[in-house]
């Protein structure tokens, strides 16, 4: 399913997913990003290349590390939180209504979505792993949403609910909890603050494109829990009536 800078917010399995619409009593969906779908299997012995020496097998940690993205993300310079979803097959006969639910309505609720994209997401896929790996991230034997932090450790729980509204408070408060991303997030919203500002001096000077390009680094930007990011949607779409009725003058 690719991984968390885009695309498709809401998991299934074989990629994918999400309506792109209006969930029930809803905002409209605007965000979307898709979710790092994991199988995690047994340990495979690393054959060594000819000339290499044979190494040891990898930890139990490092295998669910390499399974769960790490290695990449920290290539990348990603460092957002995980949160991990246990996601049963929906034709499961226990849980399958409830992921079913999730995955078709839960998570494609634009304001759930909004807290989501602050988490690099990964979802397992409970139909195709191995119990004794999944449980040492948290697993209880039901769907379950878990953050993890960069050892693994479970610094919070997040139940799986048909409220869309409960996961949303959920994700908030369990961001709460990553002191160095919650840090960055109040410099993020700063910047936004700034930006408006400058696109409302722009705009009374008639630049109305320069403006519009500033106020798109809110209105296009990954951060879209701050008090701003509706306001630049709007404003972003009047700021370019403005600069296009100005250009037919000219």
């Amino acid at each position: 399913m690719g991984n968390g800078a885009g695309g498709i917010g809401t998991p299934s399995i074989g990629g994918g997913g999400g309506r792109g619409g209006r969930s029930v009593g809803a905002a409209p969906r605007m965000t979307y990003f898709k979710w790092t779908e994991a199988k995690i299997g047994k340990i495979q012995a690393i054959t060594p290349k000819e000339g290499e020496k044979p190494t040891g097998p990898i930890t139990a940690t490092e295998h669910l590390k390499k399974a769960l993205g790490y290695p990449a993300a920290k290539a990348r310079g990603d460092k957002r939180p995980v949160l991990v979803y246990f996601h049963y097959p929906h034709d499961h006969p226990k849980h399958g209504k409830l992921s079913t639910s999730v995955c078709s309505r839960t998570l494609d609720d634009e304001h759930a979505a909004r807290w989501s994209k602050l988490f690099r997401c990964v979802q397992i896929d409970m139909g195709a792993s191995e119990l004794k790996y999944v449980d040492m991230l948290g697993h209880k034997g039901e769907p379950l949403f878990v953050a993890l932090d960069d050892d693994l450790k479970v610094k919070a729980e997040v139940p799986v609910s048909k409220s869309a509204s409960k996961l949303k408070k959920a994700l908030e408060d369990t961001f709460k909890k990553f002191p160095a991303a919650s840090k960055k997030l109040k410099k993020d919203i700063a910047l936004h603050k700034k930006w408006m500002a400058e696109a409302k001096r722009l705009e009374k000077k008639d630049e109305f494109e320069d403006a519009v390009d500033v106020i798109n680094q809110i209105r296009f930007g990954n951060i879209r829990v701050s008090p701003y990011y509706e306001k630049a949607v709007t404003y972003g779409q009047m700021l370019e009536a403005k600069a296009e009725r100005e250009g037919l003058k000219k």
